[in-house]
């Protein structure tokens, strides 16, 4: 009956509920003495008009909404007991998602920063001591992320025996942990793995990584050497540093580590087909590329080559060729007449 949880899932949810608990608190109510069968429209109005006035971003909102109702979903079943479910009932806000990629300019310039120098982080509040995020696989970190595609708790613990072969093609195979985790895939029959093609861009940053050493073995492809946990340590400094170097390139914009993702789906929809990329993301809806991942800019630039009208040589071509084609249709028809 165990549903495997992240670690920072765990967290997101302690911390909804712990606010929860403010909003009651702070709203009059006694939660030493307080019961489920107490939950009716005017606590949870008091609870909408308390995350009202955070002002939080309308994804957020919606996400704690959700882990409201899901508690009290789980204690309805989990105790058997009747519990009507007011938090069903509250309106979550639209959701506009604005996917954004890096542009290779800024990728360029993130990676030639990325110094021992660059890397000291001072927090302003002054609570938290001043540290140094740079890590000398940082960078080799965010190419892997890049030209994978892949979320980073994939991309930090491929190894190089996921290297296989098919035909002469090369591609590596990694575990989807999210999906793993969500649907609670335990046995390796019942995990999903996700077959990410090696382009040539690929081929030489996995030699910049060691490929000739490490070919095969049981080893990391990215920083074998080091230590320190992968799951906790260097998935976060993975994150934290890549927003450090980035907002020091000044473009006005608050990329994340997603946005490599982002970046290698936007990519990969225009070079294979709208529509077709799920076939190696391994999403099950076009919709959630389409609304989550792809950059419509990314589109509109590969939309300047578009023609609507060709010029006479190349009208007169696809004219020629349509002629020629439905001669050849006509003269097998006749054949087979």
């Amino acid at each position: 009956m165990i549903k495997v949880r992240s670690r920072e899932h765990i967290k997101d949810v302690e911390r909804a509920l712990k606010s929860l608990a403010e909003c009651l608190r702070d709203s009059g109510y006694n939660l030493s003495s307080l019961t489920m069968d107490d939950i009716n429209n005017d606590m949870v109005g008091k609870v909408f008009m308390y995350l009202e006035k955070k002002k939080l971003a309308a994804r957020t909102f919606n996400k704690l909404l959700t882990y409201y109702t899901s508690f009290l979903k789980w204690y309805a079943e989990e105790y058997d007991y009747p519990v009507r479910n007011y938090f069903e009932r509250v309106k979550r806000k639209n959701l506009n998602p604005r996917p954004e990629a890096i542009t290779f300019k800024e990728y360029t310039a993130l990676l030639e920063i990325i110094t021992p120098e660059n890397g000291i982080k001072e927090y302003k509040d002054g609570v938290k001591p001043t540290r140094n995020l740079y890590r000398p696989w940082l960078a080799d970190g965010f190419r892997l992320a890049l030209e994978t595609g892949r979320r980073r708790e994939e991309v930090i613990n491929m190894k190089w025996n996921n290297i296989q072969v098919s035909d002469g093609i090369p591609y590596i195979i990694v575990e989807d942990f999210k999906v793993n985790r969500i649907q609670n895939r335990i046995s390796e029959e019942e995990k999903k793995f996700i077959h990410v093609p090696i382009t040539e861009s690929l081929i030489k940053l996995l030699k910049d990584l060691g490929q000739e050493k490490f070919n095969g073995k049981d080893n990391y492809i990215l920083a074998p050497e080091i230590t320190i946990s992968r799951k906790r340590v260097m998935a976060d400094i993975l994150s934290r540093g890549f927003s450090h170097y980035y907002k020091q390139l000044n473009t006005g914009r608050n990329l994340t580590l997603k946005c490599l993702r982002k970046t290698y789906i936007t990519s990969l929809d225009i070079f294979m087909g709208r529509g077709n990329a799920k076939s190696i993301t391994g999403h099950s809806d076009n919709q959630v590329i389409e609304d989550n991942y792809i950059d419509p800019i990314g589109r509109v630039k590969e939309a300047r080559r578009l023609k609507v009208f060709p010029n006479e040589t190349e009208r007169e071509q696809e004219m020629q060729e349509i002629r020629t084609t439905t001669k050849r249709k006509v003269e097998q028809k006749d054949l087979e007449v």
